[in-house]
């Protein structure tokens, strides 16, 4: 009798623990909203685990005692999903933010042109090895007519100080330096943020002129607020970014247009910038080199 009792309760407790559900949903991705084959969904702590078809969909055996399942796939974040009374189930999986940045180790020597006022220029840009602060560059650019008329500028940029997997963040300083036929003189200094989200990028700042018109003896001073935007572009084989900044002074407007591309170890650039009375519009043509190397051989 007692031998039966027990075969009873272990016949019992073997059929309470091999009771499952079937659950059946589909996988999509969180930005596209289209289906993902192939993704692996797994009874989390176990072995019991199946894959989405070709549409997405899939269809999996949990037992009672568990209510989790885990979703992978290559490229994208692992999903946790806690079972309810829900049988049929939607699931959005977000990509991986695993970033690489691709901007350190450089050094680019361009040769530029006015092609309004200052035909002679040159400029050298550098960055740093990437840091735990993220990647420092530093950029200066000198355009001449070889008479009265000189444009300078020069930045230092920290890249990528703040991010994470939805966006990350740029902080600059500039300085630009005009002169223009003995009758106009230039000076300012910006403080940029830009806020890079995916394929665009918004920036915002604070700059500050001393604007001289020297036929006038008349020197302002003033502040204003600078905003752009700019704008990832892939053109085939080239990669590059289009951007576009303008800043409010009292009694004038600073407006400043780039068209930036590279391929390889070629880089060019279409800089437009106007100020007043001057404009310019500058073409830029030169190689970047990668120097990574160098250091590990050294």
């Amino acid at each position: 009798m007692k031998k039966a009792l027990l075969l009873l309760f272990l016949f019992t407790t073997t059929i309470t623990f091999c009771q499952s559900k079937t659950y059946s949903g589909i996988v999509k991705d969180k930005n596209s909203k289209t289906p993902i084959p192939g993704v692996v969904v797994k009874v989390k702590g176990t072995e019991i685990g199946t894959q989405t078809d070709f549409e997405g969909n899939f269809k999996i055996s949990v037992p009672d005692s568990l209510n989790i399942l885990e979703f992978l796939f290559v490229g994208y974040r692992t999903f946790e999903y806690k079972l309810g009374s829900k049988k049929s189930i939607e699931i959005f999986l977000k990509e991986d933010c695993n970033k690489d940045f691709f901007d350190a180790y450089e050094i680019s020597l361009l040769a530029n042109s006015g092609l309004f006022h200052n035909p002679i220029g040159t400029q050298l840009e550098i960055t740093s090895p990437y840091t735990r602060i993220g990647v420092i560059k530093g950029s200066y650019s000198y355009q001449t007519n070889r008479d009265t008329n000189t444009f300078q500028f020069g930045e230092l940029e920290l890249r990528h100080p703040i991010s994470n997997c939805d966006f990350d963040m740029d902080f600059r300083w500039n300085y630009k330096d005009i002169s223009f036929e003995r009758n106009f003189f230039s000076r300012s200094y910006a403080i940029e943020s830009q806020l890079n989200l995916h394929n665009i990028n918004l920036i915002a700042g604070y700059s500050h002129m001393n604007l001289n018109k020297i036929p006038e003896n008349k020197i302002k001073s003033s502040s204003g607020i600078l905003m752009g935007l700019e704008k990832e572009l892939f053109l085939g084989p080239f990669y590059g970014t289009l951007s576009s900044k303008v800043a409010m002074f009292n009694g004038a407007t600073e407006f400043q247009s780039e068209l930036q591309s590279s391929y390889k170890w070629f880089t060019f650039f279409l800089r437009y910038y106007s100020l007043d009375r001057f404009n310019e519009l500058s073409l830029g043509v030169g190689v970047t080199l990668n120097y990574y190397k160098w250091i590990k051989s050294g």
